[in-house]
């Protein structure tokens, strides 16, 4: 319901108002040209943006948190957004724009679930974190260089990419989301089970007929693609992931088959809410997205460090 609430406020508000009316009308097809296009081919495809790659990076969070079996795992945290927005923002700028910023994230986040994987071995989930965080500062890092030397393409500019945004996405980045989005999506929604039974550790869940890392290597695969896609399509979110997971669990407890849609809605609630936020704090102004979600991020990770305490 609230997620509903966002939505309908996102097709509402920006600097060109539209009433319940107009968007009544619209629905109805009987809207004026200027309300039909600003809501056909502004407003509604960047909320449906919004809802999708916030729960794109809802379901990352308690795919990587059960496979690394750490409540601070996370896309953004772990570098796979940063290396993921890198390889896009680079490869795109060497000619490769064909294969879709999505699909270039994508790839980006799996060299980072790689390189987690190889540089921390069977280690402690401590371990895996500190290599992580450090994964993510290069990759930002050499990001702002790659866009300092002019790397980027079709007018992405810095604060597109290094703090993730909405603006101007339309029908055409929705589309390029869903041939890898939807399946990875529908794919993650039906893995709960297979959570729960790798929660039990290795040597219970290989009894059970599970092969351990075989399954952490496909949920961790599977988060990177989640995590590609958005960021190929707005940048830089951080702590989505974290914040989905965390409150998901809260309100839904620890059964991945109620968490992982819980985690889908809440992510898409907290980037649509941002988004709605970013356009009216300072109209006619926008502030980014990302820009919410990473501070709420960063204090939820305080709480988070100050409870383990």
């Amino acid at each position: 319901m609230l997620l509903a609430g966002v939505a309908f406020l996102g097709a509402l508000v920006g600097s060109f108002p539209v009433g319940w009316s107009g968007l009544v009308a619209w629905i109805s097809g009987r809207a004026d040209g200027t309300v039909s296009q600003i809501l056909g081919q502004v407003r509604v495809p960047r909320v449906v943006a919004t809802i999708f790659c916030g729960g794109a990076l809802g379901l990352a969070g308690p795919l990587l948190q059960g496979a690394f079996r750490t409540p601070l795992a996370d896309s953004y945290l772990l570098g796979l957004a940063g290396l993921g927005a890198l390889f896009a923002v680079t490869l795109q700028g060497m000619g490769m724009a064909g294969f879709g910023a999505p699909t270039l994230a994508s790839f980006g986040a799996l060299v980072a679930v790689w390189l987690v994987n190889v540089l921390t071995s069977e280690g402690s989930a401590e371990r895996r974190a500190l290599v992580g965080v450090a994964l993510a500062a290069v990759s930002l890092a050499g990001l702002s260089l790659a866009l300092a030397l002019g790397s980027s393409v079709g007018g992405a500019g810095v604060v597109g990419w290094v703090v993730g945004d909405f603006y101007a996405r339309s029908w055409p980045q929705v589309l390029a989301m869903l041939p890898l989005g939807a399946p990875a999506v529908v794919l993650a929604l039906l893995c709960g089970r297979l959570l729960n039974l790798l929660q039990l550790g290795d040597d219970v869940s290989g009894n059970l007929g599970l092969n351990p890392r075989v399954t952490r290597a496909a949920l961790t695969s599977l988060a990177a693609v989640l995590t590609g896609v958005a960021v190929g399509t707005a940048g830089l979110l951080g702590f989505v992931g974290l914040l989905a997971a965390g409150a998901a669990r809260g309100v839904m407890g620890t059964d991945n088959r109620r968490l992982l849609p819980a985690a889908f809605l809440i992510g898409a609630l907290a980037v649509a809410l941002s988004d709605v936020l970013g356009r009216v704090l300072l109209a006619p102004n926008e502030l980014p997205a990302g820009a919410f979600t990473t501070v709420l991020g960063g204090l939820y990770l305080v709480k988070l460090a100050r409870s383990a305490a």
